[in-house]
């Protein structure tokens, strides 16, 4: 868990990359409630969530700066993934509105 470290997005796109690169990790929750990200992180995360197949939980809670537009993002993966394992997904506090569909 990362939680409450202000990791900020570069750290957040980095672990993305690095299991969208290794799809067999065995990390199946990934906590990063109230890490500084924004949408760039979003993005990644988002990225992520169209293929991954191993994430069971996800908590991106409490980060504020996430917005409308990473909201769409992180639903629109999770719509393209039909093989999805992820059953919990934390978006408490994070900005978003109605636009984030």
């Amino acid at each position: 868990t990362l939680d409450s470290n202000s990791v900020g997005d570069a750290v957040v796109v980095a672990i993305a990359d690095a299991m969208l690169k290794n799809q067999k990790t065995g990390l199946r929750d990934l906590s990063l409630n109230n890490t500084s990200i924004g949408a760039l992180a979003g993005d990644a995360l988002a990225r992520l969530l169209r293929s991954n197949r191993i994430l069971e939980l996800l908590d991106l809670g409490h980060n504020t700066q996430l917005g409308d537009a990473s909201g769409a993002a992180l639903a629109g993966a999770l719509r393209e993934n039909a093989e999805t394992r992820l059953q919990t997904l934390f978006l408490n506090n994070c900005g978003l509105g109605p636009e984030a569909g």
